[in-house]
């Protein structure tokens, strides 16, 4: 691992010690500076774009790579347990993320991450679909998904887990069974 690698993790982790225990009404850089003992510098030389690229990049690590992993081995339930374990785990932390992001930026990067996953495990199907459509089946089910995690963390994350884990299986094994069997 790299320095900068290692640098980025510590960030990360401390980043989740500070949004696990209590609702957070803000975080500034400057606070999040002073508990990881660092300069103002170092983290914006590691993170460009502030507190979102710090917010980003520690779901990306604790997320989706489990994500990615699951659906280039081909299976999309392990993946979307994961997601799901991970937010019940790490509610607080999950919760002060979610309202912390300014709601474009949250939007942003949930389509993002949809339309990442969906196409890659749409992507064995690419003989059967032009771009165009995969296009549209990847907008489509991606804002399903999210819509159905907005209204999760709306809720302050009360429906129980495996409700949600159910929905979200549910919604993947559809549209696996939809591009199967054309």
């Amino acid at each position: 691992m790299t320095r900068r690698q290692a640098t980025k993790r510590y960030m990360a982790m401390i980043l989740i010690e500070l949004l696990m225990d209590q609702k957070a009404t803000k975080l500034t850089v400057a606070t999040f500076l002073k508990t990881a003992n660092l300069s103002r510098t170092t983290f914006y030389n590691h993170f460009p774009t502030g507190m979102c690229g710090l917010f980003w990049w520690t779901l990306e690590q604790q997320i989706i790579q489990k994500v990615d992993e699951s659906i280039v081995s081909g299976d999309w339930e392990s993946g979307c347990h994961e997601v799901i374990q991970f937010i019940t785990r790490y509610r607080m932390f999950c919760l002060n993320l979610y309202y912390l992001a300014d709601y474009p930026e949250r939007r942003r990067f949930f389509e993002q991450v949809m339309k990442q996953i969906i196409h890659k495990a749409l992507r064995h199907y690419k003989t059967q679909y032009t771009p165009q459509q995969l296009n549209h089946l990847e907008d489509f089910y991606g804002g399903a998904i999210i819509r159905q995690l907005d209204c999760w963390f709306e809720n302050n994350l009360q429906t129980e887990p495996e409700v949600i884990d159910e929905r979200l299986c549910f919604n993947l094994k559809q549209l696996e069974q939809i591009v199967k069997s054309d």
